[in-house]
């Protein structure tokens, strides 16, 4: 639906404690890819792990040399929106909006004695409705503003995501129906906590008729309630005084959860050889294992959104498996190569389990969530380039996704990546690299990357936003990362 606003929240944060990982290839390229970007720069195995047609390339560079190995990388990884206290704004946000009506299941971990009374005090307008009922009017509207102002600050600044990933690809030193193979795994998860917010309809002039209503009904006294709205309440209580705003209104948190294993298979080899360079081509099979699982819950019903992680965390999963295949080409000069590569052509498709819509009343919100529940692997065409030194001992590269796709929670990524390295094959002498990346779709962060591979085999890198955030009074990057990880030859 066009009117809705998605919310990110820190709640990913506590749900993601039961996952191992988040998917490298669709979010952050593993190891030294981190750094490098989604490039075959050439420096061992981690390269293959990128362009179908890199390990036929680098064989052929190395000349007969053997490149069979593998690399064991993790990572972990924070980001942050603009948001101090987030977890005060969805407290604010649920005790403004009224709980479900019994027996329709309401929200995780409501308590009704631990919950506030619902509603927003606003008993300093009571001054004003007699006799003047205008002014009664506009500050009910100035309220709702100050609602839709909060749902907007989280909608465009309010988000956290947390991620560890884990990858092992391996390179093997055959040349099997005259090509290059390799197979990888890799373990992924994360999840996301964001918004549905359904818009709350106010009409003024109808508004003012029913207070006109409520007061002559109950001669000045204010006793009971007010449907200013279908959706706008205003309770009275005669013995305080206190006038509460109440709103009636279907806008929730859904979280969602994603783990994935991936299997692949990739074969490569060269296709052409000119005076110019080589042509080389590559495809990659990929099985998924896909298990997801979303979960809602409207802002009336939550007591406190900490009580939401249990209930992410036993939440049920869909259990699915679907293919994917990758195709690659590379194109290797003497001192360059450029790279093209297509994934997830055939577009895998998964289902998310059905959302409780028990509780809904609003059709909008319904058809929301009853349309938001395949998560689409979208293909993505990638291009490359590199120089190197006469030596190789220095290079330089360009990653750029062509379009932008999806992550399984509709987080849009199109990364660009510039990088340069100095690689040595020595044992005392780091290998030394450093990168910058940009999301030009979706938060459009820009990080900042470095990384050095130890003692030939160990590798080290470190992307941090050039943005910050501040999280307690500190100035904070807004997004870290980090990688380590090893390789092995055979």
């Amino acid at each position: 639906m066009n009117t809705t606003t998605r919310i990110c929240l820190p709640v990913a944060l506590g749900c993601l404690a039961s996952f191992v990982a988040l998917a490298g290839p669709v979010h952050q390229p593993p190891g030294t890819n981190l750094t490098f970007g989604d490039v075959s720069h050439g420096l061992r195995v981690q390269s293959a792990s990128s362009n179908p047609a890199a390990a036929a390339a680098d064989r052929a560079r190395r000349q007969g040399e053997s490149i069979g190995g593998a690399a064991v990388s993790a990572a972990a990884g924070l980001e942050y929106g603009n948001v101090q206290e987030l977890f005060d704004f969805i407290d604010d946000l649920s005790r403004a909006f009224a709980p479900s009506e019994p027996g329709t299941g309401g929200g995780p971990g409501q308590n009704p004695d631990a919950r506030p009374d619902e509603g927003i005090d606003i008993g300093a307008i009571i001054d004003e409705i007699d006799p003047e009922l205008r002014p009664a009017i506009d500050a009910v509207a100035d309220e709702l503003a100050n609602q839709a102002t909060v749902l907007a600050l989280i909608a465009s600044e309010g988000y956290g995501k947390a991620w560890v990933s884990a990858d092992v690809p391996f390179v093997w030193n055959s040349n099997w129906l005259g090509g290059t193979w390799t197979t990888g795994v890799n373990w992924s998860g994360a999840s996301k906590a964001f918004g549905v917010a359904v818009p709350i309809e106010f009409d003024v002039d109808q508004a003012l008729a029913e207070l006109e209503t409520w007061v002559n009904d109950t001669l000045g006294e204010l006793t009971g309630e007010v449907a200013l709205s279908d959706q706008v309440l205003l309770q009275a209580d005669p013995a305080t005084r206190n006038i509460i705003l109440v709103l009636d209104n279907d806008s929730s948190l859904l979280t969602k959860a994603s783990q994935l294993t991936e299997i692949s298979v990739g074969y490569s080899r060269e296709a052409m050889t000119r005076g110019s360079g080589s042509l080389f081509l590559g495809a990659e099979a990929k099985l998924y294992l896909m298990r997801l699982s979303r979960f809602s819950a409207r802002f009336g019903d939550i007591t406190d959104s900490e009580e939401l992680f249990d209930a992410i965390d036993n939440a049920s999963f869909n259990n699915e498996e679907d293919f994917g295949i990758d195709v690659g080409a590379l194109w290797v000069g003497e001192n360059y190569q450029l790279g093209v590569q297509w994934t997830n052509i055939n577009e895998p498709e998964f289902r998310y389990p059905d959302v409780d819509i028990t509780p809904y009343r609003d059709p909008r919100a319904i058809e929301f969530f009853q349309s938001d529940q395949i998560y689409t692997m979208e293909s993505q065409v990638k291009l490359e380039g590199s120089l190197f030194s006469s030596d190789r001992r220095w290079s330089a590269h360009l990653g750029y996704d062509v379009d932008e796709a999806a992550d399984p929670f509709g987080d849009k990524f199109q990364w660009v990546t510039l990088s340069a390295a100095w690689a040595r094959d020595s044992f005392w002498l780091p290998n030394l690299r450093v990168g910058y990346r940009q999301n030009l779709a979706g938060t459009e962060i820009g990080y900042l990357s470095l990384g050095l591979t130890a003692f030939r085999y160990v590798n080290f890198d470190l992307s941090s936003a050039l943005d910050t955030v501040k999280i307690d009074g500190t100035d904070l990057p807004q997004g870290l990362m980090f990688s380590m990880g090893f390789q092995v030859n055979w």
